[in-house]
């Protein structure tokens, strides 16, 4: 774990104990602990959980809830008769830790593999490609992703590893699968097991080493997944450049760091989707963000075909904190039109998200959602990272200076109609003069032509016959 990474831990239940308990007899009991900070509970995502901050750690608990009256000391999570009666959820939560540790039994080199997995999950979240939420990659993904360069190449160290990573995925043609060992399936469970034969539409499978193995890329759409293949390449281009045997050890410092550069999404894009979210204060924030956060998946989608046509959807994981406003953030999605086309309706989509969000049971009247189209040169400032800006772009503050001049002009314009009147007179008799003098330029270029053709008799003659 890096200083800014979460703990993700298992909540192990008797069957007696149920999510309802989880959520509403622990959460308030965590919220009353002095050492608990930022505390967010997601009831209903894909894997419910808690997420908060305790003591400077950020910790995300989920939970499992077992058909046992009482869990002995010996019970391993381990062992797949344990997954026997759970609940979907309940066995989602449990696959998580089973997952982590199979692949630590996978891979030839465990220290060369947390070293790269722990470098490439810094790298992701720089190039705002990690989140399952938004339909990047989350944890599982990458590690499964770098345990598999681990497999192909024991013998390495974590630098060349990196390298290798970059390389590989670069040239791989999804969707064909990646997986660590082969799946397995257990008739006397009788789980659903990922099926090649029925994942035609998944774009790029990345599936779970333990039983019942999965796609751990649910969320991954063609928007998405291009910008992936767009981050490969870059680190594919960057560190290539590293296998030149006369590169200086400042070059090689120089290429590590380039590769960490965060993503330039606010400079990318014409255009955008701002999804304002804000409540009275910071609990209440917490929460809804995290509810929020939890179901824009289905604001991507609906901006995606067969739903919203000639739009692609960038989106960037991540809510930005609002420099202006107290207890107000926003999540951005970039929008690129397809040329030549024009009057794309995107209303549909808002529309839907609005009245999906808006009668959510957890949802109070203060809890504020709003969804703007926004230009790249008006995006706020509070977005950018450093001193670069989208062309022709201007502060909130010089577009109210702007706004302002506007109004004092339109102002002047109402308050003295007849000075207005009179210029008006003067432009047009400018514009009569102008005529007139170019009428007679043009008559008196004629009148010299016949003043010459008058003083030549056999001229004269000759137009006339």
């Amino acid at each position: 774990h890096g200083p800014t990474s979460d703990i993700d831990t298992l909540c192990v239940v008797p069957k007696h104990v149920t999510i309802n308990h989880f959520f509403h007899s622990l959460v308030p009991k965590l919220k009353s602990l002095n050492v608990v900070k930022e505390l967010s509970a997601v009831e209903d995502a894909y894997v419910p959980v808690i997420k908060f901050c305790y003591d400077t750690v950020d910790i995300d608990l989920i939970f499992s809830r077992l058909s046992l009256s009482v869990i002995p000391d010996e019970w391993d999570p381990h062992d797949n008769k344990n997954l026997k009666n759970l609940d979907p959820k309940s066995q989602k939560s449990l696959n998580g830790c089973r997952d982590t540790d199979a692949i630590l039994k996978l891979v030839p080199n465990v220290d060369a593999f947390r070293t790269t997995l722990r470098f490439i999950k810094r790298w992701a979240k720089k190039r705002a490609v990690y989140s399952n939420v938004f339909g990047f990659l989350g944890g599982i993904s990458w590690a499964i992703l770098t345990a598999k360069i681990c497999q192909l190449y024991p013998n390495q160290s974590a630098s060349h590893i990196l390298i290798k990573f970059f390389h590989f995925y670069d040239f791989w043609k999804w969707p064909s699968p990646i997986k660590l060992t082969e799946i397995i399936k257990l008739p006397n469970l009788n789980l659903e097991v990922w099926d090649p034969a029925t994942a035609h539409k998944q774009l790029a499978p990345i599936i779970t080493p333990a039983y019942p193995a999965m796609n751990s890329t649910y969320n991954i759409n063609k928007s998405t997944l291009k910008v992936l293949k767009r981050e490969f390449k870059r680190g594919k281009d960057l560190t290539t450049k590293i296998l030149n045997p006369k590169i200086s050890v400042e070059e090689i410092t120089k290429i590590w760091n380039d590769l960490m550069e965060p993503s330039d999404f606010f400079l990318e894009c014409k255009h955008y989707l701002q999804v304002i979210i804000s409540a009275p204060d910071e609990d209440f924030l917490k929460g809804w963000l995290g509810t929020v956060e939890s179901k824009m998946r289905h604001l991507v989608m609906r901006l995606q075909p067969p739903f919203t046509h000639y739009v692609t959807v960038y989106p960037f994981p991540y809510h930005k904190k609002h420099t202006d406003a107290k207890f107000t953030e926003s999540f951005f999605l970039g929008l690129e039109f397809e040329e030549g086309k024009k009057d794309i309706f995107l209303g549909d989509a808002i529309d839907y998200f609005h009245s999906k969000l808006h009668r959510h049971p957890k949802r109070t009247p203060e809890m504020g959602l709003d969804i703007e189209y926004i230009k790249a040169k008006n995006l706020p400032e509070f977005v950018f990272g450093d001193e670069r800006r989208p062309p022709k772009w201007k502060s909130a503050k010089d577009r109210k200076k702007k706004k302002k001049k506007k109004k004092r002009k339109r102002d002047d314009e109402d308050a003295h109609p007849q000075d207005n009147a009179k210029i008006e007179d003067a432009k047009e008799a400018d514009e009569t003069k102008g005529t007139t003098s170019s009428a007679e330029a043009k008559d008196g270029g004629g009148a010299g032509e016949e003043k010459n053709i008058e003083s030549s008799p056999a001229k004269k003659q000759r137009l006339e016959k």
